[in-house]
């Protein structure tokens, strides 16, 4: 006899509380939407804090609200610091800067070894332009997602859950 299989409710959901030092940095992110993903995202990883740099985000906007969901009541965030600033108060508290952009140097999230890192810091780029040049000059690598497609891109929110689940776990 098959088990009767049941869809849990956010209340009853066992949650497991996050342990590792890691933030999310955003270099110049614009969209609403976006930013309240990024929202969910860190609630769902357990990621500690999220820091909006270089933009001039509306957090009462009614998109920004419908796609974080109260998340933003849960997470610690940031806002209206340079990516520079942020930065350097980062890597003076030995976060270790990892940008997630395609690059010359840049090498696959696969191969990129997590497992001896204390503290990350993910910095994420603009929607359209990407990390800023000042910025992909300050951190200290640079990964991406390898692409199958014809593009060479996909949504910000979405490369940064992929990037965040990966580097949390590999971590483990």
């Amino acid at each position: 006899m098959p088990l009767k299989t049941e869809q849990l409710s956010h209340e009853t959901t066992p949650l497991q509380s996050g342990d590792f030092p890691f933030v999310l940095v955003c270099d110049g992110i614009t969209s609403p939407a976006n930013a309240g993903s990024l929202f969910r995202l860190c609630d769902a990883l357990g990621i500690r804090h999220l820091y909006f740099c270089n933009s001039n985000l509306n957090f009462e906007s009614s998109r920004f609200k419908r796609t974080a969901r109260s998340t933003e009541t849960n997470i610690p965030f940031t806002a209206n610091l340079t990516s520079l600033e942020v930065l350097s108060q980062l890597e003076e508290n030995d976060f270790y800067l990892v940008g997630l952009e395609l690059t010359t140097t840049s090498i696959p999230l696969s191969t990129f070894d997590v497992k001896s890192i204390k503290k990350i810091a993910l910095v994420l780029g603009n929607e359209r332009s990407g990390i800023s040049q000042q910025v992909l000059e300050k951190i200290k690598e640079t990964i991406h997602i390898p692409m199958h497609g014809k593009n060479s891109s996909m949504n910000v929110a979405q490369a940064a859950a992929i990037a965040a689940y990966s580097l949390i776990n590999n971590r483990l």
